[in-house]
């Protein structure tokens, strides 16, 4: 199966494991707004060069959108999110990211639904650690900001492990903070050999209709 194939099945997937038609079990849509900072040590040469060049990617200035879907009774959300950096030491928008996945809660979701010793029904928010983990395709486009000896464009395959916290603000907003680890997986691009990995690191906010 091609990689694209894989990423459209595990889509329709999400779309099936995120219906309320599919499975009796409350869920609640929510939106992440976050600001990256991102340290990358990008390696790339051609391909069957031995000695691959090696220089870092950073960058202060990587935004993040995820739309996520509350599986209460199960401790998870299932998540689609869009990055992408405005500017880089190695470029203007040198990174493009689309990437499915999810997280799992160790306590609650925050904003479920519990029945109290009243035997009323009520929602239930507090501090939420959570592991969380996404696969996603990179559009990657490199340039030499000094001599110009590199300008290389390729669509990489990557997965991000992290670890999330919420803090409730509000009934409707959270404080988002979120600690990662991104690493490549492969490249599209038939003339370089790339790969990258590095932290990415973010603060932002939650927002729920609920």
């Amino acid at each position: 199966m091609r990689p694209t194939s894989a990423y459209f099945s595990v889509f329709v997937l999400f779309l099936a494991l995120t219906s309320n038609r599919a499975f009796a079990i409350k869920t609640a849509a929510t939106f992440d707004v976050n600001y990256d900072y991102t340290s990358l040590n990008l390696s790339f040469g051609s391909t069957g060069q031995s000695n691959l060049q090696s220089v870092t990617l950073q960058s202060f200035s990587g935004y993040e959108v995820d739309y996520n879907v509350a599986l209460y009774d199960l401790k998870t959300v299932a998540s689609i999110s869009f990055t992408q950096f405005l500017s880089s030491t190695q470029g203007p928008t040198p990174i493009t990211r689309f990437a499915i996945g999810g997280s799992y809660y160790f306590i609650r979701v925050n904003g479920q639904r519990v029945i109290l010793d009243n035997q009323v029904e009520g929602r239930v928010w507090g501090v939420s650690p959570a592991f969380e983990f996404s696969t996603g395709i990179n559009v990657l486009a490199v340039k030499d900001q000094n001599n110009g000896s590199y300008d290389f464009n390729a669509s990489i395959f990557d997965v991000l492990p992290r670890v999330r916290i919420e803090i409730p603000l509000s009934t409707t907003v959270m404080a988002l903070f979120r600690l990662g680890y991104l690493m490549s997986l492969s490249n599209s691009n038939q003339n370089y050999t790339i790969s990258y990995k590095g932290m990415v690191a973010s603060l932002g906010i939650t927002l729920s209709s609920q």
